[in-house]
């Protein structure tokens, strides 16, 4: 942990104190923020290092990018909220997201990996994020374990976006150093940073997942150059040679995406997204077929269907429970983005009002998303066996917090299952207020 620090205690722009050191990458140094007109607004702020911000013409492209950037409002990227510099200092300022890194998730399973089906979502939500910068034209360049945020509804945020704004022909430091993370790094990356395109964060995506399903990097080495030379020649290896529990398929869509040839990988994040997803429709099938066979095999037990279906019910149910989540934090976000255009109108900043339209009119998407699918889960439910849904949801919440609407889960579905009423918005944003989220 940093002790000694320039910016600690420092007044940014008058609003944003900095609290403490949260850490440090290749760009630049994160630290936590707070807005001192209102304290329960934290931010993240990075402070990129002057080695860069030194380079003449370094502001303009600074400039251009960060307002690319600005542009992606997703659930899965951490959003920039701001930037700007003060004299030599250059800032970007981020939602704060109270969480761990991936990495360190990585990390506490002791080199055994993570269960597929978590590791399959985790990527899902780092492709869905990363497709979306791709269709801005912005490519990520240093997508890590490092770099994943998880929150509390274990949803993956991609941050440290930075290292796009060397997109330009900034891909090294004024040192010559590459800037990036070797072991995760595409062999054309490492060959020639300036001539890459988005299959290159195609093929560090799927390091992350080799690293999920197996708790080891597939190219290691004891220097850059040991890596590099692994990444260009050493065969693409196969993640059931170090994790036999990894079924066959998934080891072959991570293959699929290491290859070394980005012709011979997926052409996109989207492609990489739908492999897996099929994947994951076709173990549910046969998750269903399986357990069909079992209740004709034990007819006579009639108890039978509800032992076999607690596991799925129990996840849909759980599902219905994050989709209120982020309904919730949606509103929440949307409320926020409101007052700031209401400030910025005010102010008469006409750039920074457009700015926060643009997120007002992504969060009410969202909004309209998130609502659809939980009243969709609402509805799916009642295609369950009634005493086995019954069980699941008179059973013990997770300890309550913010992250927890599962009760209200409860209370919605048995109104659905007696009138079939589906919960209305108005109904979901009160329940948001009893849950401690602030929507006004």
């Amino acid at each position: 942990m940093k002790v000694h620090d320039d910016m600690i205690g420092r007044n940014v722009r008058s609003n944003l104190l900095i609290k403490a050191w949260l850490g440090e990458g290749g760009m630049g140094r994160v630290y936590l923020a707070e807005n001192v007109e209102i304290r329960e607004k934290k931010y993240a702020i990075k402070v990129l290092k002057r080695e860069f911000t030194y380079d003449p013409s370094f502001r303009q492209r600074f400039y251009d990018e960060a307002r690319h950037q600005a542009q992606l409002d997703h659930p899965n990227i951490v959003q920039m909220l701001d930037y700007f510099h003060v004299g030599n200092d250059y800032f970007l300022v981020l939602e704060y997201v109270d969480g761990q890194p991936l990495s360190a998730l990585i990390e506490s399973n002791a080199g055994k990996g993570l269960p597929e089906k978590r590791a399959l979502s985790i990527i899902a939500g780092m492709l869905a994020g990363l497709n979306c910068a791709h269709e801005r034209a912005i490519l990520h360049r240093d997508v890590k374990s490092s770099n994943v945020l998880l929150d509390k509804t274990d949803r993956a945020r991609l941050t440290d976006f930075g290292i796009a704004l060397q997109a330009d022909g900034l891909s090294r430091t004024p040192e010559g150093h590459i800037i990036g993370t070797a072991a995760y790094m595409s062999p054309e990356q490492l060959q020639n940073s300036r001539e890459i395109d988005h299959r290159s964060d195609v093929y560090s995506a799927g390091v992350v997942l080799f690293e999920m399903l197996t708790g080891k990097l597939p190219f290691e080495g004891d220097s850059f150059d040991a890596v590099q030379a692994q990444q260009a020649s050493s065969p693409v290896p196969d993640p059931r040679s170090v994790n036999r529990r990894v079924s066959k398929r998934v080891a072959d869509i991570v293959r699929h995406a290491l290859q070394k040839n980005p012709v011979d990988r997926y052409q996109g994040c989207l492609q990489f997204l739908k492999a897996i997803e099929r994947y994951q429709r076709r173990s549910a099938w046969k998750y269903w077929l399986v357990s069909a066979c079992v209740l004709i095999a034990a007819a006579v037990y009639v108890g039978k269907s509800m032992v076999l279906d607690r596991p799925l019910i129990r996840d849909s149910v759980r599902n219905a429970a994050r989709d209120y989540n982020i309904f919730c934090h949606e509103q929440q976000l949307l409320v926020q983005n409101t007052e700031g255009k209401r400030i910025a109108d005010l102010a008469g900043l006409s750039e920074q009002s457009d700015l926060f339209a643009s997120r007002i009119a992504g969060h009410k998407a969202n909004l309209d998303s998130s609502f659809r699918e939980y009243s969709a889960a609402i509805e799916h439910m009642h295609t369950f066996n009634h005493w086995t849904l019954a069980s699941i949801l008179s059973e013990p919440a997770p300890e309550p917090s913010q992250g927890n609407p599962q009760p209200q889960v409860a209370a919605d579905y048995n109104r659905f299952a007696s009138t079939r009423e589906l919960p209305g918005k108005e109904s979901m944003l009160q329940q948001c207020r009893q849950l401690g989220w602030t929507i006004e």
